[in-house]
This record gives C-alpha cells, structure tokens and sequence, in this order.
C-alpha cells in the first residue's frame, strides 16, 4: 500500500511537470473603467499594454474575493492562453477604490515567473501576479495551488 502511495504521489508530480508544458487557461475579466484608466496613462509603453483591457469582459464579480461561479455566471470568460502565463492586477486608489484585471500574457512562459511585485504611489497601490498554472489568476494572493504542489513533492521522501 506504501508503494502504490508512492507511486502515486510520483506520477502526480510528473503530471504537474508534463500539464506546466502545455497552454493554460486563464480567467478574463476586469473591474476597471477601460477609458478613465487609458486616460490616466500618459507612458506610452503602459498605454500600449494597458490597452488590451478593453478587450475583457467588464463585471464586478471580477474584483476580490473572486469566486468562480458567480463570476463566470455574470460573464468572466476563462481564455486560451498559448505558451503564457495568467495575471492579476490589483489597483487601490487612494481613495479606496479597488479594480482587477485578470488576463493572459500570451507567449510569455519563458520570460515571466510566477510571483507577485507591489507597488505603492501617492495615487494608490498596484499589485501584479503572475502565474502558469490552469485558472490561476482566480486567487487574490498567489495560488494555494502553487503551495500543495511545493508540500506534496515536499512529502514524497517520507511516503517512499
């Protein structure tokens, strides 16, 4: 029995490598005016990104505490994300205000890690997460997913 757990517990962790090499589905939605954010935005290099926010769903249902049902049923669409990583950005105005955008970074697997940076100005906070696991981008802190992956292959020793 110790070994079938074993076995198991190994073949899991390879699956996890294997699925990692493949797309990824992300969620797609954002709380944030479109046209008041690109108006704030005067880089052109931020602009330029920033535009792709236009292109998701707007709903409410996008901002934390995100939950799935409830968000898919008022339009967040989950999209192919072709050998990239998911993200979740987080903007608090200083006001209080908060706003999510979750995405795709396509083709950007090899140049993006999975990690969060924040960010603190006079006119609010900004966080950005990214990540490379399947819907990964639904969680308001890094996935708890990346944390059960890290302890079961931490175990795996003690199980063999």
């Amino acid at each position: 029995m110790r070994n079938e757990l074993g076995l198991f517990v190994i073949f899991a962790c390879v699956f996890e490598i294997v699925c990692q090499s493949v797309d990824i589905r992300c969620y797609s939605c954002t709380s944030m005016e479109a046209e008041q954010l690109l108006n704030d935005v005067t880089d052109p290099n931020w602009r330029r990104w920033l535009e792709n926010v236009r292109n998701v769903p707007y709903t409410e249902t996008c901002k934390d505490y995100f939950q799935v049902d409830r968000a898919i049923r008022s339009g967040v669409k989950n999209q192919n994300c072709e050998d990239g990583a998911c993200m979740k950005m987080w903007f608090q105005e200083v006001n209080g205000a908060s706003h999510v955008w979750r995405s795709c970074i396509p083709n950007a697997r090899d140049q993006i890690r999975s990690d969060c940076t924040r960010v603190s100005t006079s006119q609010g906070e900004m966080e950005v997460c990214t990540c490379t696991g399947n819907l990964c981008n639904f969680s308001p802190q890094r996935s708890a997913y990346f944390i059960s992956i890290f302890v079961l292959c931490a175990l795996l020793p003690l199980i063999l």
